[in-house]
């Protein structure tokens, strides 16, 4: 469970989120909307412990964020996988070395293990056979892949995916929020994801959250957000060419 309370970050004068309130249940898959510069990777990164809010709570899994050790703070960040929006794959090391290397900080593994874990999460994501290639050899949904694999190799409670799809062919994006839905399935976990591709968040989402300067202003059922007659929801999910008449997806 994840519990944000009127939650203030501030980049210098600017302000990245401004009294943000959330409420995340266990297992659910929460896509997150909103137009550029709204606060949406500013909250994945407030969930994921790497940015300390100047105001406000967090919990996850009844953890206070901001109250807690630096110790505590590293045993919820073990339970929580996150996919950034950059890939941040490391270019000298092959595919199969990116998807293990965070067992290697945060594990006791053998190297045999860890190799077996990796190959598993690879076949998962549709690369077997890439292990030993370097990242600069793989398209762009490719890299995103291996990252999504790397994500979800310790096995967190709770995955974080910060624009997944961003730059990608819309065929490509389906696919990888096709995979992350699957890896929710399986695994019954958290999943939080970022994505322009709004109508594809919302035909694997079971919750949306619109992001609004800085504060979430509609959060509910897809459908329920798909009817929501305030202005702002509206005008965001017609520019988001978003269907309406004939759709459910709940």
């Amino acid at each position: 469970m994840i519990d944000l309370l009127d939650v203030h970050v501030a980049f210098g004068e600017q302000d990245a989120l401004n009294g943000l309130s959330l409420h995340v249940s266990d297992g659910a898959l929460l896509g997150i909307i909103g137009p550029g510069g709204c606060g949406k990777s500013t909250l994945c990164r407030v969930i994921s412990g790497l940015v300390q809010p100047d105001f406000g709570e967090v919990f996850v899994h009844q953890t206070n964020l901001r109250q807690c050790s630096r110790q505590q703070l590293h045993v919820v960040q073990r339970d929580i996988g996150v996919q950034f929006q950059n890939d941040a794959l490391f270019e000298h090391l092959t595919v199969l070395e990116n998807v293990s290397y965070p067992l290697t900080r945060l594990t006791t593994l053998s190297c045999s293990e860890m190799e077996g874990r990796s190959v598993e999460a690879l076949a998962t994501v549709g690369l077997a056979g890439f292990e030993n290639r370097l990242p600069n050899r793989l398209s762009g949904g490719q890299r995103r892949r291996v990252a999504l694999a790397r994500a979800c190799i310790t096995k967190p409670r709770i995955l974080v995916c910060d624009e997944p799809t961003a730059g990608l062919d819309p065929q490509t994006s389906r696919t990888i929020l096709d995979m992350i839905a699957g890896i929710r399935y399986q695994t019954k976990n958290t999943v939080i994801v970022v994505s322009s591709d709004v109508v594809g968040l919302f035909s694997i989402s079971s919750r949306i959250a619109l992001v609004w300067n800085g504060q979430i202003i509609e959060e509910d059922t897809t459908t329920k957000v798909r009817q929501s007659e305030r202005a702002e929801v509206k005008r965001f999910l017609d520019d988001a060419r978003l269907p309406f008449a004939g759709w459910t997806w709940d």
